[in-house]
């Protein structure tokens, strides 16, 4: 039996297989979904914490294109209410379906997952430490949007907005966009920092350069300003996260108004790594440049990801 293969984490996936999951991201957009694509496949969404886009593109994807889906939302419908481990539920699910999404409160559990799946993990949030698959649906309308502008990934100048540290997704993004040679401009609110290795992996994998300033000197420069959540309630236990930091956090984050919107250039695209809570004002939502307020081809994304790792050809 051949292993299957995982998307654990953003680093998985080589530069080469990015391009292939953008190829086919494309293909959906332009060309739509073939009802027959995943006919008799399966998708198992495995989701123990709150989710939105996540877990239903995955789901709205594989229906689309013909397959169906199983899944849960808490431990309580399934034998882990009894006690049943991770592991023995993850066999389990790999004899109902073709492939599992997870999102699971342990940081270790999409590693421990793959360890004990016969069919393939899908990385949608593994505790506070990674969205692995996060990075893909980004790349996916990052680079859409930047091509109706008529640019490219490759040499982009991107900034970053907010609590980088303890942002799932930007961590993992952040080493992955190294491929195409981006510069990164960050405003941390002066506390919230990348993690050095996540720094050290964007800089083997050929990011341009990494640099610490305020939002307001670089937003001219940029050509996509991307946005993180503020506080990470969710997906950080409140037990686990200090209040005096979550206050910091509230006193130092200042929103996106229509006043840093008049400092960036026409081209240059607003993405906000949702939920959308407080991070951006309202009345930005309805300027062209907001691609979050943008169809967001969530489930060509989701899909793309889920045929490159069943093999299924596009």
């Amino acid at each position: 039996m051949l292993k299957p293969k995982h998307f654990v984490s953003s680093k998985d996936l080589k530069k080469e297989e990015y391009e292939e999951i953008l190829r086919r991201f494309d293909y959906f957009v332009e060309k739509g979904i073939s009802p027959d694509l995943a006919r008799g496949k399966i998708v198992a969404t495995l989701f123990f914490q709150p989710s939105t886009r996540t877990m239903n593109c995955f789901q709205s994807a594989m229906l689309r294109a013909g397959g169906g889906w199983i899944g849960v939302t808490s431990a309580e419908g399934i034998s882990m209410g009894k006690g049943e481990s991770w592991e023995d539920t993850i066999r389990e699910y790999g004899s109902f379906a073709d492939c599992i999404v997870i999102r699971h409160p342990d940081d270790d559990s999409a590693d421990r997952a793959a360890k004990a799946a016969t069919v393939p993990i899908i990385n949608g949030g593994s505790g506070s430490r990674e969205h692995a698959v996060g990075t893909a649906m980004m790349l996916c309308l990052l680079s859409h949007y930047l091509k109706k502008f008529k640019k490219s990934l490759k040499g982009a100048k991107f900034g970053l907005y907010g609590t980088p540290e303890i942002n799932r997704v930007s961590k993992a993004l952040v080493p992955i966009l190294g491929f195409w040679g981006i510069e990164l401009f960050i405003d941390d609110l002066g506390h919230f920092p990348l993690p050095k290795e996540v720094e050290e992996a964007a800089k083997i994998n050929g990011i341009k350069s990494i640099k610490y300033d305020k939002l307001d000197n670089f937003l001219g420069k940029i050509d996509g300003l991307i946005v993180t959540r503020g506080l990470q309630k969710g997906i950080i236990p409140a037990d686990k996260f200090p209040k005096e930091k979550e206050e910091m956090i509230l006193k130092l984050y200042k929103p996106i108004t229509r006043q840093h919107m008049k400092k960036m250039k026409p081209d240059s695209l607003l993405y906000m790594i949702t939920p959308l809570i407080f991070e951006i004002e309202r009345d930005v939502d309805t300027d062209p440049r907001a691609i979050y307020m943008q169809p967001g081809y969530y489930a060509e994304a989701a899909l793309a990801v889920m045929t490159y790792l069943l093999g299924i050809k596009v």
